[in-house]
Formats: C-alpha cells, sequence, structure tokens
C-alpha cells in the first residue's frame, strides 16, 4: 500500500509534525509505504494561464521543463493521496494552489479514478475547513475518492495533543478502511451533471485537434450509453436531471459551435472571444 503526502506549505511546521503523527498512527494499523512530498523543495514553474494544457494538451506547456510530471507519476503510482497544507490567509498557501493550477488539466480529464484522498490542514484559529473542502473539490474533480477532512488548530491550550491524536487515529481508520475497501466512490449529482456537460459539449463540437476531446474518445466517455466515467449505477433522480440539462445545454453548444469548432477555441486561446467595441 503506497501513500503518498503532498505537503504544501513553504516550510516543515507544525503541518510536518501532524503528518508525522498521522504516518505513525497509519503504521501501527497496518503495513503501508508512506513517503512524502514537499512542493518546496521541488521545481514549479507558475502557471501561465495560457489554456495549452486544455486545448492542445499538457505537453504543449510554454514553461518549459521543471517537476510537473515528477509529482504527476508519484501520484499515479500512489494508492492513497493525502493533501495536507496549513491556511494562510484565508486559503491555501501559493505553493499549492500553484501545485492545483499547474495539473489543472486534470480537471478537463480526469484521471485518478481508483485512487483514495483525504485532507489535512492545520491552523491558528480558523479556515481550515475552507482548505479542506477545496481539497474535495480538486480532489474528486480528479477523479479520486475523496474520504475524509481533517482539521487541526494548533493553538497552544492545554491538552491539545490529546485531542488532536484523538482525531488522527479516526483518520486513519477511515483512509485504511477506504484503501482496503470499494476503490470508487458513488457519483455525486454534481459530478453526473459535470460529466454531463463536458460530454455534450465534446459530441457538438467534434474537434478533432482538441486534447480534451480526443482523451474523452480514447476513454469510451463519447458512447450513447455511457452515463460516466466509470460503470456504476446512476439513480433515476440524477439521470432524469442530466437529461433536463442536456436538452438546454445542446442549443446553445450547438450555437457556440456553429461554425468551425477549432476556430471558436483558437478565439479563446488568443483572448478574442470578448470584444467590448461592439457595444459602443
Amino acid at each position: 500500500m503506497r501513500i503518498l503526502a503532498i505537503m504544501g506549505g513553504p516550510r516543515k511546521g507544525y503541518g510536518t509534525m501532524i503528518m508525522q503523527q498521522l504516518e505513525y498512527q497509519l503504521k501501527l494499523l497496518q503495513e503501508v509505504e508512506f513517503e512524502y512530498l514537499y512542493l518546496k523543495d521541488l521545481h514549479l514553474e507558475q502557471c501561465r494561464g495560457c489554456h495549452n494544457c486544455f486545448f492542445k494538451g499538457e505537453d504543449k506547456c510554454p514553461v518549459g521543463k521543471d517537476d510537473r510530471d515528477i509529482i504527476f507519476n508519484k501520484i499515479d503510482q500512489a494508492d492513497g493521496v493525502i493533501f495536507m497544507a496549513p491556511a494562510y490567509a484565508l486559503h491555501i498557501p501559493a505553493l499549492m494552489k500553484n501545485f492545483f493550477d499547474r495539473l489543472s488539466y486534470i480537471f478537463h480529464r480526469p484521471c485518478f479514478f481508483g485512487k483514495i484522498a483525504i485532507g489535512v490542514c492545520n491552523c491558528g484559529i480558523a479556515d481550515a475547513k475552507k482548505v479542506t473542502n477545496y481539497f474535495n473539490q480538486v480532489a474528486s474533480s480528479w477523479g479520486f475518492n475523496f474520504v475524509h477532512r481533517l482539521e487541526i488548530r494548533t493553538m497552544p491550550i492545554e491538552g491539545a495533543e490529546t485531542k488532536i491524536v484523538k482525531k488522527i487515529k479516526t483518520t486513519c481508520k477511515v483512509f485504511l478502511e477506504a484503501l482496503n475497501g470499494k476503490r470508487y466512490q458513488k457519483p455525486s449529482l454534481g459530478s453526473v451533471l459535470g460529466f454531463k456537460v463536458r460530454k455534450t459539449q465534446h459530441k457538438i463540437a467534434r474537434d478533432e485537434t482538441n486534447a480534451d476531446y480526443k482523451y474523452w474518445f480514447e476513454q469510451g466517455w463519447l458512447e450513447d450509453d455511457k452515463q460516466y466515467y466509470f460503470d456504476t449505477r446512476i439513480g433515476i433522480s440524477k439521470r432524469i436531471i442530466a437529461g433536463l440539462l442536456n436538452l438546454f445545454l445542446k442549443p446553445q453548444f450547438k450555437k457556440m459551435f456553429a461554425g468551425d469548432p477549432q476556430h471558436v477555441y483558437n478565439q479563446y486561446l488568443k483572448l478574442e472571444s470578448l470584444n467590448f467595441e461592439i457595444i459602443g
């Protein structure tokens, strides 16, 4: 069992102390291979927001060679991933945000199905929940089965260590139960709708030069009978809502891609999709 802890803070502080205790408690319950990945020690260039990774492919990223693919491969080789970061200025640190930005093509081309994720955040007083909620959004969008969040306050309060260890023990049990159980989560309504939106978009646009389209086609997600990324039962209410959304979106996408879909995407890349001069 391989566990990867992605450490998103700019220093080894309370987050490291908490993660070391989590590693210790995990290994008391089960033999696991545990690896720390400190983003601060890696070379990860700033995302430029060019959208090349979305439309042309992640290999067309203009920033040059850095450690992005090393990080991806480590995630790909893990059974479980822990997203860990302190709460800075009401949210995650810049290191963690840039990591998500650089791998943001995975939001369009999810690939980590069957892997388990949890989120851990340490804070002084507040906003840890905001951080772990964000970890949930990112991990679920990337295909992970996000099963738990751990929020730790590190204020110097007497007896805090005992309470922290108790919370960590609970986290470890939930994490291992998921790793040793069913790896694929039951899709939420939001996930089903997200799948439907992208499927409808790609089926109408049919731009075979688009990296997202090629990936979806290769995965078989554009087949008429495909209701989700992987085979699972979708409840009748979710299917009805997704069907109604599809009826609404079809004419919108047909209008958007009425001409050359590639031209539409290129306009967006060149920042030509908006023209405020036409409104005077």
